[in-house]
């Protein structure tokens, strides 16, 4: 015979070796996606922001030249048709909607301490100054109107005008109010403003296609590296596949032959496959035993022997295919810290036991009973009658007479139940309506069974 058929242990090529290279690969690889990934969501959150940026600091320059020019139209309009409602709006921008300021403090949030700021304050000076000439001539326009003083509006009743203005005849003031609101001063202020806010737009847009420019760069740097990685991770996929074949697959099939045959497996393939090949039979029923006490561990809490959250996931799944009225009741014990703080958690565990005990008696064989928490269980109940109502109140209030009793030396406790009701199997509201209805009752005082409702 030949020896390595015997002695496997001696050669090939260990899958786990194999194994731990290829997670390692794949770890590095994902974790390059990963990062990838990151830093392509950083740089687009980035590209999006700067493009905020951008909109909201053109919005408020726009905003700023806009009131400007609102202003300038309304003192010219009340100078042109002498009327009291244009120097009211001109008021209330002034003094309650302050476009002009939002405007500089949008500017100033973004860029704080830079010549784009400095320009803004400039053209809002500039812009100050020439609301003082434009306060100023509506205060004149009163008096050119023949208004009595004690009736002037309260935004320029502090105005002096000065002594040669107020010698003016009427005509004479609407002339002297005309040259300052057309006045070549008057339109070199406000070439000024538009200048300062021109230079504001200029310098926004050219910080706004630098940074633009800089994080699209790097956009597609991580997008290229992304994309790199991607392709290395499907190669190794396919590296995997080939060694899996080789040294995995292909044995198995030979076995499998082997085994129909009634012949002894072949010694092929990889390390782990060579051993297999010589202690199949004894590991196969090892393994059917290690997987039942796995299974039943995976999904059965340790401590009560009831149903883990896992399981009853699995038949929410399967219940949710079904067209047959469910009943979901979430369960928690009143006050159970109270219990631990006071007795221990020794205590607390028998505690639980109990609890499992008796809801496991008073419900049937065909409920599902499961522990879902520290001190929260969950009860699904199919195929019962029309008054599931009066049934489950019925079940809730045994079980609490029964915690009640401390006749086994534990502590009393309560359980508060919520129950939503469903007659087309289960579906991700009735937990939602048995937990809200669960809340409820804890704030209706405790040790108590509440519904949701019967509609699906």
């Amino acid at each position: 015979m030949n020896k390595n058929y015997y002695n496997p242990n001696k050669d090939g090529i260990k899958i786990r070796s194999i194994n731990l290279c290829m997670v390692i690969l794949c770890f590095v690889l994902c974790a390059g996606v990963f990062v990838s990934a990151f830093q392509l969501k950083s740089k687009y959150n980035d590209i999006i922001k700067n493009m905020d940026e951008y909109t909201r600091c053109t919005k408020a320059v726009n905003d700023f030249r806009d009131t400007s020019d609102f202003l300038t139209n309304q003192v010219r309009l009340f100078l042109i048709q002498q009327d009291e409602s244009y120097a009211t709006a001109y008021f209330n921008e002034c003094f309650n909607e302050k476009h002009r300021e939002k405007a500089v403090s949008e500017i100033s949030g973004f860029h704080e301490g830079d010549s784009v700021q400095v320009n803004m304050m400039l053209a809002y000076q500039e812009s100050k100054d020439l609301a003082e000439t434009e306060m100023y001539s509506i205060a004149l326009l009163y008096t050119a109107l023949n208004i009595p003083e004690k009736m002037f509006p309260a935004e320029i009743k502090d105005i002096k005008l000065s002594a040669e203005d107020l010698a003016l005849t009427e005509t004479q003031k609407l002339i002297r109010i005309e040259n300052l609101l057309f006045g070549i001063d008057y339109q070199t202020s406000k070439d000024k403003i538009n200048r300062y806010t021109t230079t504001v737009l200029d310098s926004v847009l050219s910080q706004y296609v630098n940074v633009q420019n800089r994080d699209k760069t790097r956009f597609y740097r991580f997008l290229v590296v992304q994309i790199c990685t991607i392709i290395a991770l499907f190669i190794a996929a396919i590296l995997l596949f080939i060694i899996i074949m080789f040294l995995i697959l292909q044995p198995i099939n030979y076995n499998i032959k082997s085994i129909e045959n009634e012949k002894k497996m072949h010694v092929l393939g990889s390390y782990e496959m060579r051993l297999i090949a010589k202690t199949y039979n004894a590991l196969r029923e090892k393994d059917e035993i290690r997987a039942s006490v796995l299974k039943h561990k995976a999904e059965h809490d340790p401590l009560t022997g009831l149903i883990n959250r896992e399981a009853l996931s699995k038949i929410k799944e399967v219940l949710s295919d079904t067209a047959e009225s469910i009943a979901y009741l979430i369960i928690d014990i009143d006050l159970f810290k109270s219990v631990n703080d006071k007795y221990g958690h020794i205590v607390g565990d028998e505690v639980l036991k109990k609890i499992s005990e008796i809801l496991s008696e008073q419900f049937r064989n065909t409920d599902y009973v499961a522990r879902i928490g520290g001190d929260e269980f969950a009860v699904i109940m199919t195929k019962f009658g029309d008054s599931p109502e009066l049934v489950i109140q019925r079940k809730i209030e045994t079980i609490n007479r029964a915690l009640q009793n401390v006749g086994d030396g534990l502590p009393s406790v309560s359980l508060s139940v919520g129950v939503a009701i469903s007659t087309m199997g289960y579906n991700q509201q009735l937990e939602e309506q048995a937990d809200q209805t669960l809340y409820h009752v804890k704030q209706g005082g405790r040790c108590n069974c509440s519904f949701y409702s019967r509609g699906a």
